[in-house]
C-alpha cells in the first residue's frame, strides 16, 4: 500500500467516514430526545468520548496526518518549507483542533440519551476490549507499520478462510468500511485540491469539474489501498478478542444506538479529515507560489 494514501478508518474508538450518515437519516438524531434525556447526566458526550478514548485516537491521527502534511513539501516545494511549513502542519494538525470537530458531530447528531446508552456498551467488558485494541493496532501501524502490516498478515494467513476471517469479512461489510472511506477519501482528496485552487497553487481555470475528474481517477487505488489495508488492520486489532466478543460487537453495531453512533463518528471525522485536507491544500500553495511563505 503506498503510505501517501491516508486510511481514516478505526470502528469503535474512531469510526470510518461519510456516508452513513444515511442511517441516522431513518431515525434522526432528534428522535432519539424524549423525556429519558433528561434523566441522563448533563455531559453524556463527555463521558462517551472518554470510553471512546478519543483523546488518544485524535493523538494518533494527528500524528498521521502530520506525517502526511510534513511529506507534501518534497512532493510540491522541494526544500522551500522548513520550519515554516512544520509550524503550519503542527498547527492544522493540533489534536485539540481535531477532537474540537469529533466532539461537535458527536454532540450534534447524537441524544444525550444515546451518547449514555453507547457509552454503556464501550465501558462494558466487550466495548472496553474492542475500543483498546483498536487503538493499540493503530499506534503499532503508526509506529512500525512494516512490523504491523507483517504480523497482520501472518494471523490472517494462519486461518485466510476460518471463522475469524468470516467474521472479520462480515465486519467489513456490515458497516461497509471500504464504500466509506473510499468515499471519504475521495472527499478530502477533493477538498485538498480546493484548498490548492483557492490559494493559487492549480494552473489558472481548473474547474471543480476538473478538480472532481482528477479524484474520481483515484478511486480504484483508494479502493484495493482500503481493503488491503482494513484488513491488516482489522486481523491485527482483533487477533486477542474471542468470536464471541466480535460477534457481541457486531450486535451492537446493528443496534440502533450503535447505528446512530457510527453514523455520528462517520460525520465527525469527516469534518476532520476534509477540513485538514483543505487547510493543507490552501497552506501548501503559499509555500508553492511564495518564495519567502
Amino acid at each position: 500500500m503506498k503510505k501517501s494514501i491516508r486510511i481514516f478508518a478505526v470502528v469503535l474508538c474512531g469510526a470510518a467516514l461519510a456516508g452513513a450518515a444515511a442511517w441516522a437519516g431513518s431515525t434522526g438524531p432528534g428522535t432519539a430526545k424524549s423525556e429519558q434525556s433528561e434523566t441522563v447526566a448533563p455531559d453524556a458526550h463527555g463521558a462517551l468520548m472518554a470510553a471512546a478514548k478519543a483523546d488518544a485516537l485524535m493523538q494518533v491521527i494527528a500524528t498521521e496526518g502530520a506525517r502526511h502534511g510534513m511529506g507534501l513539501e518534497a512532493a510540491l516545494f522541494p526544500g522551500r518549507g522548513g520550519a515554516g511549513w512544520a509550524r503550519r502542519v503542527s498547527v492544522i494538525q493540533a489534536p485539540e483542533r481535531l477532537m474540537g470537530h469529533l466532539a461537535e458531530a458527536l454532540r450534534q447528531e447524537l441524544s444525550p440519551a444515546d451518547a449514555d446508552a453507547i457509552r454503556e456498551f464501550l465501558s462494558g467488558p466487550v466495548g472496553a476490549r474492542v475500543v483498546a485494541r483498536e487503538l493499540e493496532a493503530r499506534r503499532a501501524l503508526l509506529d512500525v507499520p512494516s512490523e504491523a502490516e507483517a504480523e497482520a498478515q501472518r494471523v490472517a494467513e494462519a486461518e485466510p478462510e476460518g471463522p475469524r476471517g468470516a467474521l472479520i469479512a462480515e465486519m467489513i461489510e456490515t458497516l461497509d468500511l471500504v464504500t466509506i472511506n473510499v468515499s471519504g477519501g475521495m472527499n478530502a482528496n477533493y477538498a485538498f485540491y480546493k484548498g490548492l485552487g483557492d490559494g493559487g497553487g492549480l494552473r489558472d481555470g481548473m474547474t471543480d469539474a476538473e478538480m472532481l475528474a482528477i479524484v474520481r481517477g483515484q478511486e480504484a487505488e483508494l479502493r484495493t489501498a482500503v481493503g488491503a489495508w482494513l484488513q491488516d488492520y482489522l486481523t491485527l486489532a482483533y487477533a486477542p478478542l474471542s468470536d464471541t466478543d466480535l460477534r457481541e460487537y457486531l450486535a451492537f453495531t446493528r443496534s440502533a444506538p450503535g447505528r446512530r453512533y457510527m453514523a455520528a463518528m462517520f460525520q465527525g471525522f469527516g469534518r476532520v479529515f476534509e477540513a485538514t485536507s483543505y487547510d493543507l491544500g490552501r497552506a501548501a500553495a503559499e509555500f508553492m507560489t511564495h518564495e519567502d511563505a
